[in-house]
């Protein structure tokens, strides 16, 4: 049993929390995929495959898997505690205060670095190589101790033989400074990616600035496939501190052809470690790491809140574009939500409401996303008003007691409850008949889809690479995977795009009353 402590980091897929194992107190950090996605069967497969994977792969210089299981909120993998930071934080420190890092440490976290890399290539399970590619080697996967060791981490999105199931598209968006040009192009990911992944790391981390930056995701990819980097034995780039042999590895990592770069991590490392022979660094790496750690940042604590149900997720799914003009949310509003408007549809938690104060009042902050949220979301509706009151005329003086005052009717309203997880609300029922246009100014639904039948079904699209999803014309998701989309039961048409890299594809989906259609799209094959 472990006894989770607070989060350390959330990513796109997962929460990673520091925990306590009952019983030694062990420190631990576990891992465990973020709501809404731990209801859905595609991304626990990618889960498994990662523990799968992360446990035949034992290794000094990679983060050691302890344990994997499934309680009552789902599946999760126990590593251990690395005490201490990542290369990011130490990279970003550097970069915020103009001091470059020395050389000296850059090459005590390259050499355990190459070598990790070196044993994921080469790695086998039960004889068979496994033919793994790390695939997301960046600045904030590599962990340094306290004691000076260096570990590679997040294994999420690697590749190998024992994965079960197809990467989901969204995990490496935001990281394409660090993607090889033919990762960016969807071809064949090979171990020589992650050698250009570590040829970007070790440039930054010399040269103290981002190799590849501009202000898209695109103009990033375009700098990866046709910028050549600067060498850093140039004098502008470096300040004259790198010579001219670790200059030329760095620049043969960073080559836009993968046969050009070098052979192996293995020989990568051999190098790296030349190099910290001559420079008399044998027997003093790991001082070297744990000096800079003493120095560094520590990653803070984010309280775990268990009886409310945290916003870890976007999920575009749960109301369609056109019926959702603007999402609120309304923070320890200690009065209930009341929402209305003829076909507005939306994740609403709504109680009755007496005598609610305006927004500017309780604090709304607006958002442009739907999500799973730990407080209030509601629709920026307006509350239809009651109709006139009446009032019987007063009665002349008497002793008499007064007559009682006529009952007025509450306003309208309409009290929603959410529905219990994995199911998603789903969207109204499309009125057939016509009806004059909303007074509230919020959209009216779409008409429901030629040959659709009565009833709703759900859809769940994944995809590689990451794209945007569009249903019957219109956009449901910026980005995939797109979860428990609710439609009208019937044929749809459905385009998956990536803009970044020109991809698209339709396809035809059949969703019948009560059915939770999922697709996966691979936009890299015809």
């Amino acid at each position: 049993m472990y006894r989770e402590l607070g989060i350390l980091a959330e990513g796109g897929m997962a929460l990673v929390m520091r925990a306590v194992r009952e019983g030694d107190g062990l420190d631990v950090v576990v891992k465990r995929v973020r709501p809404p996605l731990c209801f859905d069967a595609g991304f626990l497969g990618l889960f498994r495959d990662e523990g799968a994977l992360h446990g035949a792969l034992v290794h000094e210089c990679i983060v050691q898997l302890l344990d994997r299981g499934e309680d009552q909120a789902g599946p999760y993998l126990v590593f251990e505690h690395v005490c201490g930071t990542d290369l990011g934080a130490i990279l970003h420190l550097a970069q915020q205060e103009g001091r470059p890092l020395d050389v000296e440490f850059v090459l005590a976290v390259a050499v355990p670095l190459a070598a990790a890399l070196a044993f994921v290539h080469e790695a086998s399970h039960e004889g068979v190589p496994l033919g793994a590619v790390h695939r997301d080697v960046s600045p904030a996967n590599v962990l340094l101790s306290e004691d000076g060791a260096v570990k590679l981490a997040d294994f999420g999105v690697a590749a190998s033989r024992l994965k079960t199931e197809v990467t989901v598209a969204g995990e490496l968006k935001g990281k394409f400074a660090y993607m090889a040009p033919e990762q960016t192009r969807g071809g064949a990911v090979t171990p020589q990616a992650d050698l250009f992944a570590l040829g970007v790391v070790l440039w930054e981390c010399l040269a103290n600035a981002r190799l590849f930056e501009a202000p898209t995701d695109a103009d990033i990819v375009q700098q990866v496939r046709h910028r050549e980097a600067p060498r850093l034995d140039d004098a502008a780039v470096a300040g004259g501190r790198v010579d001219s042999p670790l200059a030329d590895l760095v620049a043969g990592l960073l080559e836009k052809d993968p046969a050009a770069r070098p052979a192996s991590a293995r020989a990568v490392h051999e190098a790296l470690w030349a190099m910290a022979i001559d420079r008399g660094l044998d027997d003093g790496l790991r001082r070297l790491v744990a000096r800079a750690v003493r120095q560094a940042p520590r990653r803070g604590l984010t309280p775990i809140a268990p009886d409310v149900r945290r916003r870890t997720q976007r999920v575009a799914g749960l109301a369609t574009a056109q019926t959702v003009r603007r999402l609120n949310t309304v923070r320890r509003v200690p009065w209930g939500v009341a929402v209305a408007g003829a076909g507005v549809v939306a994740v609403i938690v709504a109680v009755i409401v007496v005598g609610v104060p305006s927004a500017d009042a309780v604090g709304v902050a607006d958002v442009d996303v739907v999500d799973v949220v730990d407080v209030v979301d509601v629709v920026d509706a307006t509350v239809p008003e009651a109709a006139p009151k009446t009032t019987a005329p007063a009665p002349p003086p008497s002793p008499a007691p007064p007559a009682p005052p006529v009952a007025v009717a509450p306003p309208p309203m309409i009290v929603a409850t959410p529905a219990p997880p994995p199911r998603l609300p789903r969207q109204p029922p499309v009125a057939t008949t016509t009806s004059p246009p909303p007074t509230n100014g919020v959209a009216p639904p779409p008409a429901r889809a030629p040959g659709a039948v009565e009833g709703y079904g759900r859809l769940s699209i994944s995809s590689e690479p990451w794209a945007r999803v569009l249903v019957n014309g219109a956009e449901v998701a910026k980005e995939t995977p797109l979860i428990g989309f609710s439609l009208a039961a019937g044929r749809h048409t459905v385009l998956v795009e990536n803009p970044v890299l020109g991809l698209k594809k339709t396809v035809i989906v059949d969703v019948a009353a009560d059915e939770h259609v999922r697709r996966f799209v691979d936009l890299q094959t015809p």
